[in-house]
């Protein structure tokens, strides 16, 4: 599940009425469908993550409904089978086996589909949900370039990763619609209308709110239209309504399709499993929660970081081992056989190379310490004895570490400082600054918990 456009970072204002006309009119799309509010909630701006859900008069506790939203409720691949008018824009015998696209880009195209039709026709069946959407994100994607150049490899790879595959899915796009004009404007698709720009917030619109669905568990259609050109499996769907919960680590949540009793309709029903106390009362948040996420995924993904994240670890790669020994005198003064590399890498063994606040370094990153630095060999069959014998032998690696992590807090000074230089930062560029810096306490934490006592 996913938002965005939180606040953690910041204070604001008292808890307040969300009055959106939108929300007024979705409300009442939401009850047509058969959606009853059997527990009150209220959409509220709250002053550490702005818009998010409450009940104004529901107590909760471990084990109670969230919320019962019905199926046809959903913008599901059930949703877009049986839109005749969107299928159309599709040709089948254009479809190829070697070139397909996510469930989550064929949901965005709808989303321009259905933002078109509203605002030419003002006949979109998901006109007031369209309208409950952020106009803009905080994804480091949306960070300005002079932003993007402040911010580490981590980040960087995994924004440089989202924009190659939204670029990719935009021009099998083209490719299949492109050709065609809009019967209600006469434009272009992929040219006047469903611009690169349009699909990106498309795009992020679905990957910061969808919820996961079992699309198996949907009626599905006599004869599916989009099977041939999806790429992985439809289990994912947008919400209205229910994707205005924010995330926090302190609760688990768990979300399923039930059928309705002497029907043959479903719910997706959203339950509270646990929390960190008794109880909620009325008009305090309720929260959902993504799964057991770090913060650099929180923010790639959905524009966001928690502060003190239960479940936030700091990862390092094999770059940074190299970097540490070319800007350590002590380290850059001994030698290392290429073939110690060449092993950690054939095995993997730079995955998993994290430190943990609580449980202290990973054993990954413990074993290519003590490969790199604590022992001579160099041939295969030594380096595998080593590597996956005896744990307790990596233990000796404190003084290393504590090199790499006084190495990272460094470089991340000067991330934070970079960005601190420039004139104005965008939204997501606040956003990412905020993320940083808690990367940089996170780092001292550590430090102090696990390096300071044992130096």
């Amino acid at each position: 599940m996913g938002r965005t456009q939180r606040q953690r970072h910041r204070r604001g204002p008292q808890t307040t009425i969300d009055s959106s006309d939108s929300l007024h009119v979705l409300f009442g799309q939401l009850h047509a469908l058969g959606w009853r509010n059997h527990s009150q909630l209220s959409a509220l701006n709250f002053p550490q993550t702005g818009r998010g859900l409450c009940s104004k008069r529901t107590r909760f506790q471990a084990g109670d409904e969230l919320i019962r939203l019905p199926a046809s409720c959903l913008i599901s691949i059930a949703t877009l089978e049986s839109d005749a008018q969107f299928k159309a824009l599709f040709n089948t015998d254009l479809f190829d086996k070697d070139s397909r696209m996510s469930f989550q880009s064929l949901v965005a195209c709808y989303l321009m589909h259905q933002q078109h039709l509203h605002d030419t026709t003002q006949n979109s069946p998901w006109s007031a949900y369209l309208g409950t959407l952020p106009g803009s994100y905080t994804t480091p994607y949306f960070c300005a370039m002079s932003e993007l150049q402040c911010l580490p490899e981590s980040v960087l790879e995994r924004t440089v990763a989202q924009n190659r595959q939204i670029r990719d899915y935009y021009q099998l796009l083209k490719s299949l619609v492109g050709a065609q004009h809009c019967e209600c404007c006469g434009q272009r698709y992929c040219e006047d209308i469903w611009t690169l720009e349009e699909y990106r917030r498309a795009y992020f619109a679905v990957n910061t709110r969808s919820v996961y669905l079992n699309a198996h568990q949907l009626q599905p259609p006599a004869r599916s239209h989009f099977r041939a050109l999806l790429n992985g499996s439809a289990n994912l769907a947008l919400a209205p309504f229910l994707d205005l919960f924010n995330h926090s680590d302190s609760v688990r949540t768990t979300a399923e399709l039930q059928l309705v009793p002497g029907s043959k309709s479903q719910d997706y029903v959203l339950t509270l499993d646990a929390l960190s106390k008794p109880e909620l009362r009325p008009y305090e948040q309720l929260f959902i929660s993504y799964g057991a996420l770090p913060n650099l995924k929180l923010l790639t993904e959905y524009g966001f970081y928690l502060e003190r994240n239960a479940h936030d670890y700091f990862e390092f790669t094999l770059s940074d081992i190299e970097q540490l020994i070319a800007h350590n005198k002590q380290l850059a003064a001994q030698s290392y056989h290429r073939n110690i590399f060449k092993f950690i890498r054939e095995h993997n063994l730079m995955d998993q190379m994290f430190v943990h606040i609580q449980d202290g370094c990973s054993h990954n990153l413990r074993v290519v310490l003590h490969l790199i630095f604590k022992q001579q060999a160099h041939f295969p069959n030594v380096l595998n004895q080593i590597a996956f014998g005896d744990v307790d032998q990596f233990d000796n690696v404190q003084p290393e570490l504590s090199y790499l992590l006084a190495h990272k807090i460094k470089e991340y000074r000067g991330f934070v400082g970079a960005m601190e230089q420039l004139p104005q930062l965008t939204e997501s560029g606040t956003v990412a600054h905020g993320y940083l810096l808690e990367c940089l306490r996170y780092l001292h934490d550590f430090e102090a918990a696990h390096c300071e006592a044992n130096s």
